[in-house]
């Protein structure tokens, strides 16, 4: 199941630095997911990368939000948050001590 897809995803900030051309060298990103989980506490990821541009060529304005999600590698986001949703939502085992166990039962060699 793709949880990502699921997912509320919202911009929290995508901040550019630029050469004196006013062209972008490089974005840094910061973006949520936010999924319900049954009987627990909203499930909340925020992921933040930084990515050079190799040839700086469009001022910020000339982004899209797609393009940077691109860049930013939005599948890799994906597949963690679903990784991290599994384990979140995953009942955890259940395990017991036997304190009434005997010892003497088992065999000396």
């Amino acid at each position: 199941m793709a949880h990502a897809d699921d997912a509320t995803k919202e911009w929290i900030s995508a901040i550019p630095k630029k050469n004196a051309d006013g062209n972008v060298v490089e974005w840094t990103v910061k973006y949520k997911y936010t999924l319900a989980a049954t009987g627990k506490d909203n499930f909340v990821r925020e992921f933040t990368k930084t990515e050079k541009i190799e040839t700086p060529s469009k001022t910020p304005d000339k982004y899209t939000k797609a393009e940077l999600l691109t860049l930013m590698d939005k599948d890799h986001w994906d597949d963690m948050f679903n990784k991290k949703y599994d384990v979140y939502i995953a009942t955890a085992p259940v395990e017991t001590t036997d304190v009434s166990f005997d010892v003497s039962t088992l065999e000396d060699a």
